[in-house]
């Protein structure tokens, strides 16, 4: 449920807070924050009431002539037994904590009722009293006193029995006056009733602040729990992939960016940074599985695929086990390195032991699979560089001269047997078996070149014993990578239990010493709570010290004002109850309808929303069909809505009520009323108040006031201004101008005037209303406090989550990791078949990485990776991986049914830097090869698309080849090292997914896969080598395709290849020389120049 959005559904809104709160099982912890408030407004009860009767006793003391100390008694009795009373509400933990917070209720309430009424029933036979505090004890009994917030507490009884004790003493007060005065009681009965109910309908606003501040809470530690789970799992997948080290620097770079750009307006990265980490003794193993090639042709796909995937698993678990990273695997062939990320003497041990292990792994699958398996490894040690390359679709790699020596002694080792060199053999001790290396190792240039020998092991000694065989007896799956299952159930009842521990720290007071717990789990969680928001505002009024989040905090939709309103009208009608009882001609009634039809007339527009919304929700299809009632429904919710709206309407409605509370006083005849008052006291009798009642007006200021208490949505600082105005009004009312009839009233304490009886009667209730009001926006404001901090740190888990998901986008397609992540074991294997993909690797020919340098082949890699922007649509090109100098991709992987933000995130190709020197070169301008892709206009209505796309595709990677040689980028090399590429397609059938336990990595294969790298490895340069089944396809597209002849293929034999046909400007050639087939390109391609 959006709590913001309660007042487009159809109820009341804090009981569909209720059933919110029952659906999550949060009802505990709300009835614990009941009582946590309760204990904390204990002490404000018991300062409010200290005061006021301080206040009294010091009255007394100065205005009244001839004191006797026998009126303030009651008052001491008040001021003495009062903390008594309170004390046992000071701790919710103890026993039976209802029945005695219920007890101190009671007892409260008619303690304050019997001193208010003792010195009236003593003096009743010389004087006529008026209560002095009904209204405070009421409105204490339904707004502070602990009673209010129990379960079952019932305060209306106890509301109920104090006005009746109230209202009988004033019958039995008018039983000994000669006048009959029944209307003069119905007028109190009114103004007890409007108190009661009033107070009353509060409550349902003290539930929908509190439940709200309990549902705000519950949320925001929901979303903490779920942004840290998702932070964890993919943090977990991402060590996994990439050491710690560089995994930081890459999310300290990207963390950077977006919370420099958070609209990734400016590319990313601003220079192709590399990241890239020297390591300068590791140990290099490479494994390949001997004539891999023969078993793609006499066995399924999904065969060969789950035995990959076991032989990788288990390399995988012996990998951790002897402390080796694994950095890749490319179709059967397996790569990892001991000594990183840290490094440790022993690491050529490890390495052999890890290669060992495998031959030992393939043995057993071999047997078990009933197949010939056999792995050729070798292992070398010397210096790396370890990191990603590129910009989408990472792949932590190696390079180094060491990593091609590995290599080669894998290509020239033997079947079963560890292929090492002088150098690795050097490094270790004297646990091996060994004998001299192969010819074939002998000849080779690269290997002769580093002055190196070979050696092959066979195994190790009989009586060498494994160092961490007791780890290995401990290592499970399950400890390997987090299992995460269940999450977002378990998520909700792990939240749903911390609940009971925020509770406790949730905001009840500004006064610390107000809070008697000692269950906290944090004492300083208080203190970094609650103290925290008392340092960032200001005590008086409880203002933020920053205008943004006050403006902020008062730009907050009211979904109360119609309820607010309600009673403003039930305000106005109880107010024209009363001047009807008085029965006063004087009063002009026609004023009073008038003003409360205006009232009646705001009312209706207010609610008109929620009326209308019976049975239904508010949503934009569910709009009113006739103009008028579009028209107050928009109203009705900008009412709601707009600060702007709804303080001027209150101001309104509030001075309206006013002028209908005095407006007896403001259209009284003065002149009558002083000859009425001139003649009583010539002829010693009662004054006959012909304009209005004075007690009854009184009555009429305080409903005014007490509707201050339910107009929450109004700023505090502007509600205490109106009832200031309000009182100063009053009070001018009746000490200026009508002093002389309020004199003659009744008074409230012997020996003082009845004007001043009437102003401490009604400053009294605003005294409580101005604590009342303070305490709630300050509870309010804490709130909001709390939750606007609680999402500043939600935004810095969302900055981290986002990095990494921007990390593992680029590593991975979306809807994999979602399944590698939640739904994927260990040790499961994820696949996709697919009917449909082209594949095409592109080999990046005369470079050289020792002379150019890994900068060249990055640089290469990251404009490739550019161009795959432009490749989005519903036929979209998915980088695979990178493989040495290598580049694959394929197209007519079923994708749609996720979105891929590895390409659009953070880079804008558009605006990328043009920085690609590696020389001091001249002033001439450089033109980056960028490539723009427009999409024709023929609709991708068919497979054979798929074909076409990564056709142009390779075209465009032909042209930012040509590009990068005319801008002269290599002239700082041999001039013979010209950078060309060999671009080989095939399409059909192939089979997809994440093999291996560790470092997973998107891959397919299948016989398309070996086809396309075949087209690669004997294609020609600057030329796009494709199969007759392709050829025959892009003809379809009107694209000429010329026949090579028959190219032998390893482990298919002879086969017919084609070469498409492309003209000097590297533009395909019509196949029809008089073309009018409906085919169009899909592409069409530009050069970009950019500075």
């Amino acid at each position: 449920m959006d709590y913001r959005s309660l007042g487009n559904m159809p109820g009341l809104e804090w009981k569909l807070l209720r059933v919110k709160c029952r659906e999550l099982r949060l009802e505990g912890p709300y009835h614990r924050y009941r009582h946590l408030v309760a204990v904390a407004i204990v002490t404000q009860v018991f300062i409010v009431i200290e005061v006021l009767m301080l206040i009294h006793v010091i009255l007394l003391f100065s205005v009244v002539k001839n004191f006797d100390l026998i009126t303030v008694l009651p008052n001491f009795f008040v001021i003495l037994l009062t903390p008594v009373i309170l004390m046992g509400c000071r701790d919710s933990n103890v026993e039976h904590y209802d029945f005695i917070a219920t007890l101190c209720s009671w007892l409260m309430a008619f303690l304050l009722a019997a001193s208010d009424l003792i010195m009236p029933l003593c003096y009743f036979t010389s004087f006529s009293l008026m209560p002095n505090y009904d209204h405070v004890v009421i409105v204490l009994i339904y707004l502070m006193f602990p009673i209010v917030f129990l379960e079952n507490g019932r305060e209306y009884l106890l509301g109920l029995a104090i006005s009746l004790v109230y209202f009988c003493y004033m019958v039995w007060m008018q039983m000994g006056s000669k006048d009959n005065k029944v209307w003069e009681l119905t007028v109190y009965a009114t103004y007890l009733f409007f108190l009661n109910m009033t107070c009353l309908f509060f409550t349902g606003f003290r539930e929908y602040y509190m439940r709200n501040g309990l549902l705000s809470r519950y949320q925001l530690l929901y979303q903490d729990m779920l942004f840290q789970m998702t932070m964890k799992k993919e943090k977990a997948l991402l060590d996994s992939i990439m050491p710690f080290s560089l995994a930081r620097t890459l999310q300290d770079a990207i963390t950077s960016h977006i919370e420099e750009n958070p609209s990734n307006l400016v590319p990313f990265p601003k220079t192709r940074h590399l990241f890239v980490e020297p390591h300068p003794e590791v140990s290099i193993l490479e494994a390949d599985i001997v004539n891999f090639t023969r078993l793609t042709t006499t066995m399924e796909v999904p065969e060969l695929v789950a035995i990959l995937h076991e032989l990788f698993v288990s390399f995988d678990l012996a990998a951790n086990r002897n402390r080796a990273t694994r950095i890749k695997f490319q179709g059967d062939s397996y790569t990892c390195v001991t000594g990183i990320p840290s490094y440790f003497p022993t690491h050529a041990n490890a390495c052999v032991d890890q290669a060992l292990d495998m031959i030992k792994v393939s043995r057993e699958v071999s047997q078990r699979r009933n197949r010939t398996i056999q792995l050729r490894v070798g292992v070398h040690s010397g210096e790396i560089l370890a990191g990603i390359i590129g910009h989408t679709k990472w792949q932590f790699d190696i390079w180094s001269k060491h990593v091609n020596i590995a290599n080669r002694l894998e290509g020239s080792g033997l079947p079963g047997m560890v292929h090492i060199s002088s150098r690795t053999l050097g490094l270790l001790d004297n646990h091996y078996v060994y004998e001299e290396g192969t010819e074939m190792a002998k000849s080779d240039p690269l290997i002769q070149r580093a002055n190196l020998r070979t050696y092959l092991i066979h195994s190790r000694l009989p009586d060498y014993v494994e160092p961490e065989d007791l780890e290995m007896d401990r290592f499970s799956l399950n400890e390997y990578r987090p299992s995460f299952s269940n999450d977002y159930e378990d998520i909700q009842v792990k939240a749903q239990r911390e609940m009971i521990l925020e509770v406790e720290h949730m905001p009840v007071n500004r006064i610390q010493t107000c809070k008697f717990r000692r269950t906290a789990k944090d004492p300083r969680q208080d203190m970094n709570e609650e103290y925290l928001f008392n340092l960032q505002s200001y005590f008086l009024f409880t203002t933020f010290r920053s205008w943004r989040t006050e403006w902020s905090f008062s730009q907050r939709p009211d979904l109360l004002i119609k309820y607010s309103l309600v009673l403003v009208v039930f305000a106005g009608v109880t107010i024209l109850s009363m001047n009807l009882f008085e029965q006063i001609d004087a009063v002009y009634y026609n004023i009073l309808f008038w003003l409360l039809f205006i009232l009646v007339s705001v009312l209706l527009v207010a609610t008109y929303k929620k009326v209308w919304l019976r049975g239904r929700r508010l949503t934009p299809l569910s709009q009113p069909s006739f103009f008028l009632s579009r028209w107050l429904v928009k109203v009705s919710d900008l009412i709601e809505q707009s600060i702007f709206v709804r303080v001027p309407l209150v101001l309104v409605v509030l001075s309206i009520l006013y002028v209908m509370s005095s407006q007896a006083v403001f259209c009284c005849e003065i002149s009558k009323l002083e000859v009425e008052i001139i003649d009583s006291e010539l002829h010693n009798f009662q004054p006959a108040m012909i304009c209005f009642l004075p007690w009854a007006v009184t009555y009429a200021v305080v409903i005014v006031l007490s509707l201050l208490l339910v107009l929450i949505g109004v700023p505090l600082v502007i509600k205490l201004a109106v009832g200031f105005a309000i009182l100063g009004c009053h009070v001018v009312t009746v000490h200026a101008y009508y002093g002389f009839a309020f004199e003659r009233s009744e008074t409230t304490n012997v020996g003082v005037e009845s004007s001043l009886a009437h102003t401490w009667y009604v400053a009294t209730f605003f005294i409580l209303v101005v604590v009342r009001e303070g305490y709630l926006n300050f509870v309010v404001k804490a709130t909001y406090f709390m939750r606007i901090s609680f999402e500043k740190r939600l935004q810095q888990t969302k900055v981290k989550t986002r990095t990494i998901s921007t990390i593992m986008a680029n590593i991975l397609p979306a809807h994999v990791v979602e399944v590698f992540k939640d739904r994927r074991r260990s040790d499961q294997l994820f696949y996709e078949n697919f009917t449909q993909v082209a594949v095409m690797f592109a080999t990046i020919e005369n470079y050289e990485a020792d002379r150019s340098g890994l900068r060249v082949l990055h640089e290469i890699i990251c404009y490739f990776d550019d161009l795959l922007v432009n490749y989005q649509l519903r036929y979209k090109i998915e980088k695979i991986k990178v493989m040495g100098w290598t580049y694959m991709v394929a197209c007519g992987l079923d994708v749609d049914h996720y979105t891929d933000i590895s390409t659009n995130l953070i880079w804008n190709v558009t605006q990328k830097s043009s920085s690609i020197r590696f020389a001091p070169m001249d002033d001439d301008e450089i033109v980056n090869p960028g490539i723009s892709r427009r999409p024709s206009l023929p609709t991708l209505n068919n497979l054979d698309d798929t074909v076409l796309t990564m056709t142009e595709f390779a075209l465009n990677l032909l042209q930012i080849m040509r590009e990068i040689r005319s801008n002269g980028i290599l002239l700082q090399y041999d001039s013979t090292l010209t950078g060309s590429l060999k671009v080989g397609i095939a399409h059909g059938p192939v089979m997809a997914g994440v093999v291996g336990l560790s470092k997973p990595h998107y891959d397919i294969w299948g016989h398309t896969v070996n086809m396309a790298s075949r087209m690669s490895s004997t294609g020609v340069l600057n030329a796009i080598h494709v199969t007759q089944d392709t050829s025959k396809i892009l003809q379809s597209f009107n694209i000429r395709c010329n026949y090579r002849g028959q190219t032998q293929v390893k482990g298919v034999g002879e086969v017919p290849t084609y070469l498409v046909d492309l003209d000097q400007n590297l533009e395909f050639k019509p196949h029809f020389q008089n073309d009018n087939s409906p085919h169009e390109s899909l592409i069409s391609v530009e050069l970009v120049d950019e500075k």
